[in-house]
């Protein structure tokens, strides 16, 4: 099904070439820029500048440089050296750019950490833990105990996940899990503690392989010893939001469209595909299209574009939201989220989500609509699909708010993999679904790295760089035109207040 194209998705046909899409794909982890694919015949030389210029090698460097900063999160060191950069960034690409201090919230950071053991048959020998990861408000601590696999006050314990702390129950010196780990079982998942410095002890993942042996070593009557050293920091902190803009062209209407990330990793790894990805490609859009302008290739847009990065998931988007002003800043007009848009485990797709919010219909047919037209072709996805409301990112702060509610304004989120397995859900009704299936099921790719010690530049953004090109390029493209059809005769809630 092919939706109805607006005036300006017309005006996208066309013959020319600029890189790059998934049918370039890397040869030993490599990707090559030079290959070019034809764009449709006829497309005008404004557009290809548009979107001939988001560059996928720009796109990993960007996210290898936040992922160096650390995990990024709201409220840290390494939060806050992310923002300084995004800042610089944005305003070497020519836009204003500010930076706001949320509300103060309980974060944490890891800065350092080891865990090794040694075993009773070779004491001068020890063994380092290579993928441990510590669990986020674990409290820095260090020591030398013994392990064992039941709770014992003052002892390591290693379990498949950490039983809950009961009144008089012992307190362990810290905490070994080996469960909960991606499914290829080759990096401990990074989780959560209790929010806040109450927390009694320390608690680092494990992988399956480093479990295993150590489960060996304990069946065959070791005494198994571990040393340990965390360095921790827990405090109440103000997250670091950055904000980027380009205005309207001259005499256009007030308003604006937000196309944002969140900056943090969310869960304490290192946070390459979740959520830097994300904000690789709301920073590739603004360098686009702004240099696009400075080019004079394509003019000013139909209204303001803003840019976010925000410090913490949902708590900065929600302050966010609560603090805008009409007067000031005009309408919001809609949304593009886009969170782990950087790789899949599973198939080579993009994903719009949610498809079942009435607001949401028009933008989605309109990026639809594109799609459609370009069949895969000049850096634009070959498959993709709609799924309905799956939850968990920054989109639903504003499509659940009030305003997007009775202004049916759309929120969407753009991405190429959501959570740690592979997820089917219900086609719904009166929605494309999948663009290669007219079936009644839409699947939903995964990250095997997703919320892990594992999700690094490495094992996810490096393999598959095209992924970020297609969320920047289908970005540029639907966000114009669906700006342009605002202006068009009859189109529903314009957003002119």
């Amino acid at each position: 099904m092919k939706a109805p194209l607006t005036l300006s998705l017309i005006a996208l046909l066309g013959a020319a070439s600029f890189s790059t899409s998934q049918d370039s794909a890397p040869v030993g982890g490599a990707y090559d820029p030079s290959v070019m694919l034809p764009a449709p015949a006829g497309t005008p030389a404004p557009w290809l500048a548009l979107l001939g210029g988001v560059d996928e090698i720009r796109l990993q460097k960007a996210v290898h440089s936040l992922c160096e900063f650390g995990p990024r999160m709201g409220g840290t060191e390494s939060g806050d050296k992310a923002a300084a950069w995004l800042k610089k960034s944005f305003e070497e690409a020519g836009l204003a750019t500010q930076v706001h201090a949320d509300p103060e919230t309980w974060c944490h950071s890891e800065e350092s950490w080891s865990l090794s053991y040694t075993t009773s048959s070779a004491p001068d020998k020890p063994v380092q833990l290579m993928r441990a990861w510590p669990y986020g408000f674990s409290p820095s601590a260090s020591g030398q105990v013994d392990l064992s696999l039941d709770v014992v006050e003052g002892a390591a314990t290693l379990a498949g996940r950490m039983p809950r702390s009961r009144r008089n129950s012992p307190t362990p010196a810290i905490g070994i899990v080996d469960g909960n780990v991606t499914l290829d079982g080759e990096y401990a998942r990074v989780n959560h503690l209790r929010s806040g410095n109450s927390n009694k002890y320390p608690v680092f993942g494990i992988n399956k392989p480093e479990g295993d042996e150590l489960r060996r070593l304990l069946a065959a009557g070791e005494t198994i010893t571990l040393d340990y050293a965390l360095k921790a920091t827990i405090q109440e902190a103000q997250p670091l939001t950055v904000v980027a803009s380009i205005p309207a062209r001259e005499g256009a209407p007030k308003g604006f469209l937000l196309y944002c990330a969140h900056g943090d990793s969310d869960a304490g790894g290192p946070g390459a595909d979740d959520n830097a990805s994300g904000a690789a490609v709301v920073l590739e859009i603004a360098r686009s299209w702004s240099a696009a302008i400075k080019a004079g290739t394509i003019e000013a847009p139909p209204r303001e574009l803003r840019f976010a990065v925000w410090g913490k998931e949902i708590h900065s988007t929600s302050y966010y939201m609560k603090g805008l002003d009409p007067e000031t800043d005009g309408p919001l007009l809609g949304v593009i989220n886009y969170d782990q848009a950087g790789y899949g485990s599973g198939a080579d797709q993009l994903n719009i989500e949610p498809d079942d919010l009435p607001a949401n219909k028009q933008m989605i047919h309109t990026i639809l609509g594109v799609l459609a037209e370009f069949e895969g072709k000049a850096g634009l996805p070959a498959h993709w699909a709609t799924n309905k409301s799956l939850g968990g990112t920054d989109s639903y702060v504003f499509s659940r708010s009030k305003l997007f509610k009775e202004g049916k304004r759309p929120s969407l989120t753009l991405f190429t993999s959501a959570w740690d397995k592979p997820d089917v859900q219900k086609r719904t009704d009166g929605m494309p679904g999948e663009s290669w299936n007219d079936g009644d099921e839409v699947n939903v790719d995964y990250d095997n790295y997703y919320h892990s010690a594992g999700d690094t530049p490495e094992n996810t953004t490096d393999k598959e760089p095209w992924n970020m090109g297609w969320c920047a390029r289908v970005g540029l493209i639907g966000g114009l035109a669906w700006l342009d059809m605002m202006d068009l005769p009859d189109t529903p809630d314009s957003g002119n207040e």
